[in-house]
């Protein structure tokens, strides 16, 4: 995902959240407290070393010392090998909805296992989508 504005909007590029997330949608966020994150939430994290933003689904969330310790990943590419590490204090966006065709909808809870959506699979459906929800 690439910021669109400095507002809390931006854009998918990638098909690791394929089927909930596909190129082209736009995203819709909040910034929440980091102690609210929990299992199953979809956030936007930042990469600081590549200032790239990364939008994957929370798969946990564990208190360590001072700090809370995020596992994240894609719904198709599977879990991230870094674990993102928060203070406290520290806000993160949560992903509410998602725009096509004119009109912000929740994010779906459908996964599929990587093993069930080989590429070809994926392409025809982000574009099937695209025809008919954009």
């Amino acid at each position: 995902m690439r910021n669109r504005t400095h507002k809390d909007l931006g854009w998918v590029k990638g098909l690791s959240m394929w089927p909930n997330l596909i190129p082209g949608d736009i995203l819709k966020a909040e910034n929440i407290p980091v102690t609210e994150l929990k299992a199953g939430m979809i956030a936007v994290f930042l990469k600081a070393d590549e200032e790239l933003f990364v939008v994957h689904r929370v798969l946990s969330v564990r208190k360590s010392n001072n700090e809370f310790v995020v596992e994240s990943g894609g719904d198709r590419s599977g879990p991230d090998d870094a674990e993102w590490h928060f203070a406290s204090i520290d806000r993160i966006k949560r992903v509410t909805a998602i725009l096509r065709r004119g009109s912000y909808r929740s994010i779906g809870s459908v996964l599929i296992p990587l093993a069930l959506s080989p590429s070809l699979v994926v392409r025809l459906h982000c574009g099937i989508v695209r025809r008919l929800f954009w």
